[in-house]
């Protein structure tokens, strides 16, 4: 079977603002275009001897744990997914019901360009035409001090790819998990891996036992710097230090409809420069329904790191909606609370299992050491490992395709 690999293209600009606004999960300073659905001969996945006929374990259901069984059943080879949550999908999730069209409630923006999809898909004989749009705003405020400020000149530097009526989860939904979902577990938190033998041994909460010859471990950082998994033996000390550089702070999104639109396209909280410091983290409002086929008032907001803990902390929903409406009421001349609809949030700080948003910061110093695997057993994917683009979701799937290759080469 043709292979295909993941292909780096990015634009200089977007990779120095992913670099220094990490995961914020928003935007990209570049000039819009929209590519077509299509990939080329240098995207094919290079051709390699595999030296391995065991069974893998993958820990974790999000992109990469699901990238990484899809790529595996496509080799033929045994796999088996083990995810804590009793959902798979990870930080891709998806609000079906809230509006006339699909909602992400975690990642939504493809922050590269639209060749990645049949490049994770990864089978020419599959149809990957996808409707996208070019989210590139015709509004851009900038709330600062208590007031509202135009800056719509940035408009022509600022676009991006989004799912124009699907989203990242429909997408791995679609196209990957009819192979996996035979192999998948769910409602099954890991307590201990032990790597100490020949096989590699899991045990869940429920002291239910897996068993195979490699591990492809896919769960968020936080997990990890939880200590909520035991390993045997201990994690090298070197992996320790290199975890403890780097962050996944708060994260949190919430859609709200209005009866009447009385927002721009995008707001940034605290003004253009807030967005360039990669230690505070990001805040945004943004139109949810642009591009798409709707006439909704579907309005977001998008916040990750310090900004975001004001959320995140409040104890109620239904305190967290009066916040917001009398924060946008300020912003917007009292406009909000009238015309409010309704709402739909998602706490990924309070998610069991996530405990946060994405990797956040430069991590370039702990990377090499955080992707090395252990032992030649236990193997590491997600979006803290992706191969460049770090906090995607098409980074996270990326580092599935690396890790694979890593343990059928042998």
């Amino acid at each position: 079977m043709s292979k295909k690999e993941v292909k780096h293209t990015r634009s200089m600009n977007r990779k120095e603002f992913i670099k220094t606004c990490s995961a914020l999960g928003i935007g990209a300073w570049m000039f819009p275009s929209l590519l077509t659905g299509c990939s080329s001969e240098e995207d094919a996945f290079p051709e390699f001897e595999v030296n391995f006929a065991g069974k893998v374990l993958i820990v974790g259901a999000g992109a990469a744990g699901i990238t990484a069984g899809y790529v595996l059943s496509q080799y033929g080879i045994d796999f088996e997914i083990i995810e804590a949550a009793p959902v798979y999908g990870g930080r891709v999730k998806e609000a079906v019901n809230f509006a006339d069209f699909p909602i992400d409630l975690g990642a939504e923006w493809i922050h590269t360009d639209a060749t990645i999809l049949p490049v994770l898909i990864n089978d020419p004989e599959v149809d990957a035409s996808i409707d996208l749009i070019n989210y590139s705003p015709e509004s851009l405020y900038v709330w600062n001090n208590n007031k509202l400020k135009k800056r719509n000149f940035f408009t022509n530097f600022y676009g991006e790819l989004k799912f124009k009526s699907t989203t990242w989860y429909s997408f791995f939904d679609n196209y990957m998990i009819p192979a996996v979902r035979n192999k998948l577990t769910l409602n099954s938190p890991v307590s201990h891996i032990d790597y100490s033998s020949d096989k590699v041994s899991i045990t869940n909460t429920n002291n239910e036992v897996f068993e195979g010859d490699r591990l492809i471990l896919t769960v968020p950082l936080t997990i990890l710097k939880q200590n909520s998994i035991n390993f045997n033996p201990p994690l090298p000390d070197r992996k320790i230090n290199a975890l403890n550089e780097i962050e996944m702070p708060d994260g949190i999104k919430v859609f709200m409809e209005f009866s009447e639109r009385f927002y721009p396209d995008l707001t940034y909280d605290g003004g253009l420069s807030a967005i360039l410091n990669e230690t505070d983290g990001e805040k945004i409002y943004y139109d949810a329904a642009f591009g798409k086929d709707t006439n909704k008032n579907i309005l977001g907001l998008f916040t990750v790191g310090k900004p975001a803990s004001q959320y995140t902390d409040i104890a109620t929903d239904a305190e967290l909606i009066q916040y917001i409406l009398n924060e946008l009421d300020q912003m917007f001349d009292g406009k909000a609370t009238p015309n409010y609809v309704k709402h739909v949030t998602q706490n990924w700080t309070n998610e069991p299992y996530i405990g946060g948003s994405y990797t956040h910061g430069d991590n370039s110093s702990a990377s090499p050491v955080l992707k090395e695997p252990i032992d030649g057993k236990i193997y590491f994917a997600g979006e803290t490992y992706a191969p460049e683009d770090y906090a995607t979701v098409h980074g996270a799937a990326q580092s599935a395709f690396v890790a694979v290759e890593e343990i059928l080469k042998g």
